[in-house]
């Protein structure tokens, strides 16, 4: 223990480590960017779309025309993403193409992008994670990032082009700016600016946000030093970032056109309302030097604003899926895997509960009992950590509310567990860093003991992932451009690798766009022609040999070889991908 103390817990000895464990994670990545590269395997859906973006982007397509215009034509899909993602990916795709082409250029983009923000997580966590904890929690963040699962699957691995890893990094910022202890107003500032960036790219972690503003405004309230400055520096800087990112990337003509699902009117009276309430909180502060007296001035201050944002806001409030048809939310959104709660993979897929949910909720109790231990030392993280547990038990994805700062938990807590005095917590710390390391394989080694685990949920259509690989739907490029009618997930790809013009992509603004990549397939012959004659479809597509609901369903039948007399055959030689040309 000695010995490890003096290679890990110095300055020394961790300067002279983390380049070896940035070269282990990048040497880690090679087996993946080689089926990226080589296949273009290892995109999912979002990640797909992302490419597509950015290449319109450079093919010519305006700034603000956010619309797929080939998913559903004419109308198109619109899409809530954000351009300021789509602005450095398109940079290095730009900077690639002379030299490798268009195709290869976008593979490269999906290995660089991911990687190099995973190199910068890295050394972000490693520093804080030193600052707060010391060098050895610093050691074992940074192996914790390569083992957590959950955490290395937020966008890091090579394929992850969409924006969750980016938003990971900033909410890592935005934890740093609150518990870091120096240069309140600065940092108040930095993590003003590190949420607005993160709301503008998308509202996935506006939670982890409205509870670091809670975690201010308390500070403020029990009269911690410099919180009155912390406080203004966020709100301030919140307030004026957000309408500033929102006219960068929207469209004047709908500055005023209210959304639930992306930086628009409602969110800009929230953080402009936030800032105000926040200024008069301070200001009369001043005046109220007792946290009792404060904390009774903030009850009205905070019903004042509610009241005065809920007409603006309660539309939102039934979350971002209300676009969508009731039939559609009920058949097509029950069978979305990270909408499902914790509790429905804890009970039925023992090898995800593995590699997933059970070291999330060992670090997170490991941690909280280090912060009980140290009397409240760290509450800050563990109230991010305890966030996502619980949440995760509504659904699976709100577990990312936890994902920026899960690494620097699990490297604190297992090296105060480690160098307690008490054996029985020292075992305890050696036993969750052990499980958390070996969490990938138990989980491999679950599914081949088992049979079970990973595999689809129950009444999951057929997604075709097997099929759905740039090389294989590129194949589609040779035949005549046209309207492909497709299952849900390979709208994306098409869209990427080929000319063609889609009627089904799993994005919820469009209720056509989601429908039509199921329900059809699983229905009757009736039902699928009438869906192909609406969207004018030219070609329908299956991965050959799928299961599309029950063994019945016309899908099903198409996919396993059957034909009907409108059909015909588009010979694919070698393909897994089954194409049917409709008969006019």
């Amino acid at each position: 223990m000695d010995a490890s103390r003096r290679l890990f817990d110095t300055a020394q000895g961790f300067r002279f480590i983390l380049p070896p464990l940035a070269m282990i994670y990048l040497v880690t990545q090679i087996t993946g960017a080689r089926k990226v590269l080589e296949q273009g395997d290892r995109l999912s859906t979002d990640d797909a779309m992302r490419l597509v973006e950015v290449r319109d982007l450079l093919g010519g397509q305006p700034w603000y025309d956010l619309f797929q215009h080939r998913v559903l034509p004419p109308e198109g899909l619109s899409m809530h993403w954000s351009r300021y993602i789509d602005a450095p990916m398109a940079a290095i795709m730009a900077a690639l193409d002379p030299l490798v082409g268009a195709d290869m250029a976008a593979r490269w983009v999906a290995v660089i992008w991911p990687l190099s923000l995973g190199v910068l997580f890295m050394v972000l966590t490693a520093r804080l994670t030193a600052r707060l904890f010391g060098y050895l929690a610093a050691t074992i963040a940074l192996l914790g990032f390569m083992t957590i699962t959950v955490l290395f699957n937020g966008g890091f691995g090579a394929g992850a082009t969409d924006h969750h890893a980016v938003q990971i990094i900033l909410m890592l910022l935005l934890c740093g700016s609150l518990v870091l202890p120096d240069h309140a107003l600065r940092r108040g500032i930095a993590g003003g600016l590190a949420a607005a960036l993160s709301l503008a790219i998308g509202l996935e972690m506006i939670l982890f946000i409205a509870v670091a503003g809670l975690v201010l405004v308390l500070s403020h309230a029990l009269c911690k030093p410099e919180a009155d400055k912390r406080l203004l520096g966020f709100s301030a800087a919140l307030a004026v970032a957000v309408p500033l990112l929102m006219a960068g990337q929207l469209d004047p003509a709908l500055w005023s056109v209210p959304v639930c699902d992306a930086i628009s009117p409602p969110l800009v009276a929230l953080t402009t309302a936030a800032f105000a309430a926040s200024a008069i909180a301070i200001g009369a502060g001043r005046y109220l030097a007792r946290p009792a007296l404060r904390l009774l001035l903030l009850l009205p201050l905070g019903a004042a604003v509610a009241l005065a944002l809920l007409p603006s806001l309660q539309p939102c409030l039934a979350g971002p899926y209300t676009a969508l048809s009731p039939e559609v939310q009920r058949t097509v959104l029950a069978r979305v895997q990270e909408i499902k709660p914790a509790l429905y993979y804890l009970i039925n897929d023992g090898a995800r509960s593995i590699a997933l949910f059970y070291p999330f909720y060992v670090i997170t109790l490991l941690y909280g009992a280090m912060v009980i231990a140290r009397r409240g030392e760290g509450l800050v993280i563990l109230g991010f950590l305890a966030l996502g547990a619980v949440l995760s038990f509504w659904q699976t994805r709100m577990g990312t509310m936890a994902l920026p700062v899960i690494a620097m938990a699990f490297g604190a807590a297992c090296a105060w567990a480690i160098n307690h005095g008490r054996t029985a917590l020292r075992a305890a710390g050696l036993g969750v860093f052990a499980f958390v390391g070996l969490s990938g394989p138990i989980a491999a080694a679950f599914v081949t003991l088992t049979w079970s685990g990973s595999g689809p949920a129950e009444g999951q259509v057929a997604l075709g992932d097997r099929c759905n690989t740039i090389d294989q739907v590129k194949r589609l490029a040779e035949v005549p451009a046209g309207i492909i009618f497709n299952p849900l997930n390979f709208g994306p790809m098409l869209l990427l690798a080929t000319p063609h013009s889609v009627t089904s992509a799993p994005y919820h603004r469009s209720a056509d766009a989601f429908a039509n990549g199921i329900l059809p397939f699983e229905g009757d012959e009736a039902g699928l022609r009438a869906a192909i004659d609406r969207t004018r479809a030219d070609y329908l597509l299956f991965c050959a040999g799928d299961v599309y609901g029950p063994e019945t369903s016309i899908g099903t039948e198409l996919s396993k070889g059957g034909l009907r007399p409108w059909l015909a055959e588009v010979p694919l030689e070698g393909s897994k991908l089954r194409l049917l040309r409709v008969l006019r």
